[in-house]
C-alpha cells in the first residue's frame, strides 16, 4: 500500500519534536546543520577489519572517554527488488545504555529507549574505527519478533517495508529510513539527540 509522500511519519516526527524544543536548543539545532561534518563526528576507537555477525555488539564515541552501545541485528541482507544500495548491508540498533569502557560488561538494551533508529549501515563503519565490537550476544526471541522496518520513499508515494524491502501493511513501531545511511548522517542523528537530551551523557550515581 502506498502512502502520501508528502505525509512522511518521519519527517512529522521529527518537525513536532524540534517545535516542542526551547528557543536555546532549536539554535543550537540549527547551528548543527550548518556546521562542517567534522565538527560533530564520531570518536575514532580503533580501525580493525573484521567479519561483521548477527549478534555482535560494538560501541561508538560521540564524546572522548564515553562509549554507547549498538547490536547487529541482521547482515548481508538480500533485498527482493535488488536494491545494490541495500544488497549485502546490516542493520543496526543504537542504544542509551553506555559505558566508559570498551567492553561488553555494561551492557544492558532497552529497545524500549533508543538513542536513535535503526539504521542500514556497511562496514566502512568498523573499517574506519568508529564502530568497535566488544562480543557478541546471540539474537534473542524477543530480538527476532521486534516490530520494526522502515519508511521507504519512492516517487510514486511513501511505503512501509521490512529490511529486505517486502511491503508491510502498517507503519511499525521502530520505523526508519529505508536506505543506507551514512557516517555523517549517523554522527549528526546522535549529535541532535545529545543537543535535545545532554543528560544522555551522564551516568547514574557515577557508578562507572
Amino acid at each position: 500500500m502506498l502512502y502520501d509522500i508528502n505525509d512522511n511519519p518521519i519527517a512529522n516526527n521529527w518537525d513536532a519534536k524540534y517545535a516542542a524544543q526551547p528557543l536555546e536548543i532549536r539554535n543550537k539545532l540549527d547551528a548543527l546543520d550548518e556546521m562542517k561534518a567534522k565538527d560533530y563526528q564520531l570518536r575514532l576507537i580503533k580501525r580493525k577489519r573484521m567479519e561483521i555477525n548477527e549478534g555482535d555488539v560494538f560501541v561508538l564515541s560521540p564524546r572522548e572517554g564515553i562509549y554507547f552501545y549498538g547490536k547487529v541485528m541482521k547482515t548481508n541482507i538480500i533485498s527482493v527488488d535488488n536494491d545494490s544500495f541495500i544488497e549485502g548491508m546490516n542493520v543496526a540498533f543504537f542504544f542509551k545504555n553506555k559505558t566508559v569502557r570498551v567492553s561488553i560488561d555494561d551492557y544492558s538494551p532497552d529497545y524500549n529507549n533508543l538513542l536513535i533508529m535503526p539504521a542500514i549501515v556497511d562496514k566502512s563503519y568498523w573499517s574506519q574505527g568508529l564502530f568497535y565490537n566488544v562480543g557478541n550476544a546471540p539474537i534473542t526471541a524477543e530480538e527476532q519478533n521486534l516490530d520494526y522496518g522502515f519508511c521507504d520513499i519512492g516517487w510514486n508515494g511513501l511505503r512501509y517495508c521490512n529490511v529486505k524491502g517486502e511491503i508491510m501493511k502498517r507503519e511499525p513501531k521502530i520505523l526508519s529510513i529505508y536506505g543506507i545511511s551514512t557516517i555523517t548522517g549517523i554522527a549528526a542523528k546522535i549529535e541532535r539527540e545529545l543537543i535535545m537530551n545532554p543528560d544522555i551523557l551522564k551516568f547514574k550515581n557515577d557508578r562507572l
